[in-house]
């Protein structure tokens, strides 16, 4: 989803989250693409302290989610959070959001200005409309599924503010599957 939709010269990745899913989101992130500051924030400084200090590269712990997001041209939320954490009027109009944290139907990472107004892609439009409280509460319409895009059937749209709220499909395991084995493969 990032390939697709981030914008074409993006410099700052900004993770809210500092769990599993923010390892595994740095490291692909970082192999794929080449940002020239990588920022970081969690609820607890400390979770994101261990995370800015056991990864491969320079990263900044940010005090604030705010802070972390301010110019951020990708960013990944990657949280348990029941309310929005990340809000529009913090976004830098033409950034990337991949939203993949708060995966029931009363939980949010989004605010509803950041959902109405940026332009929506899901995995599913059945799962987001029924599991993704990001999607459900906010009322905000979904332009496209991925595999839309990837069809050609929907433009990609990188020069508007995006967001990807993904919920997970056994698809996108298979893929990220293969993508690890040829990448061990390659270094053996």
């Amino acid at each position: 989803a990032v390939q697709l939709l981030m914008p074409p010269f993006a410099e700052v990745l900004c993770i809210l989250g500092a769990g599993v899913q923010a390892y595994s989101h740095y490291d692909i992130f970082t192999e794929l693409f080449t940002f020239k500051e990588v920022r970081i924030w969690n609820r607890t400084k400390e979770k994101a302290l261990k995370f800015a200090s056991s990864v491969g590269g320079p990263v900044r712990v940010c005090s604030s989610a705010q802070e972390a997001v301010t110019g951020a041209d990708v960013i990944v939320t990657v949280t348990m959070a029941t309310a929005p954490i990340l809000f529009g009027d913090w976004v830098k109009p033409g950034a990337h959001i991949n939203a993949v944290g708060a995966s029931r139907p009363d939980w949010r990472e989004l605010d509803d200005e950041l959902m109405k107004n940026s332009v929506l892609f899901v995995d599913s439009r059945d799962a987001a409309l029924t599991e993704s409280g990001d999607v459900i509460l906010s009322g905000a319409e979904i332009f496209a599924e991925l595999g839309e895009v990837l069809k050609g059937t929907k433009p990609a749209l990188p020069e508007k503010t995006t967001v990807f709220k993904s919920l997970g499909m056994a698809v996108e395991d298979t893929v990220a599957a293969k993508f690890v084995y040829d990448a061990w493969s390659a270094g053996n």
